[in-house]
């Protein structure tokens, strides 16, 4: 399982910068130099959201649609597998109950993602005409709790993997 993490993690980096690539050269210039939704670490307000859809060109909404919805989900089911591993590995001797938290942590940030990939998506297909402010409120939780939980994973793993070298 050790060599198993260095490999899950450098994939998820590799995701990464796909993700990163498409964000930049296509979805940031089709829609106006205005960040896409799931980076938005703050969220996002209904005006917001629908001046980033009115914004965002056909082809744009095409590759967020498309390539991101894909890279998104490869992301999301690599870098869990790798929190979970890391947390599974790092964790080792701890009573079960902690290990299940650090566990949970790492499942909930790729849940959150999930819901935010969906609620997204689905903004993308209803436009700015028939966008709905309950959506968008939703869609705009699971984005910053999707950061919180990712936040908090780094330092429970940061923290672990500095309490196994003794530090």
């Amino acid at each position: 399982m050790t060599r198993l993490l260095p490999l899950v993690a450098a994939f998820a980096a590799a995701l990464l910068i796909c993700m990163g690539y498409y964000a930049w050269t296509v979805l940031w210039p089709g829609a106006g130099g205005q960040l896409p939704f799931d980076l938005r670490v703050l969220g996002y307000s209904a005006t917001e959201a629908q001046r980033y859809l009115l914004a965002l060109s056909d082809d744009a909404r095409a590759v967020y649609l498309l390539e991101m919805r894909w890279l998104g989900l490869a992301f999301r089911v690599v870098l869990g597998s790798a929190l979970l591993l890391g947390s599974w590995h790092l964790s080792r001797g701890r009573a079960a109950w902690r290990r299940g938290v650090f566990l949970f942590l790492a499942l909930a940030w790729m849940g959150a993602d999930a819901a935010e990939n969906l609620l997204v998506n689905e903004m993308l297909l209803r436009g700015p005409v028939a966008l709905d402010r309950a959506l968008v409120d939703w869609a705009s939780l699971f984005t910053r709790l999707k950061f919180v939980l990712l936040a908090v994973c780094g330092v429970a793993l940061f923290g672990l993997w500095r309490q196994r070298r003794g530090g």
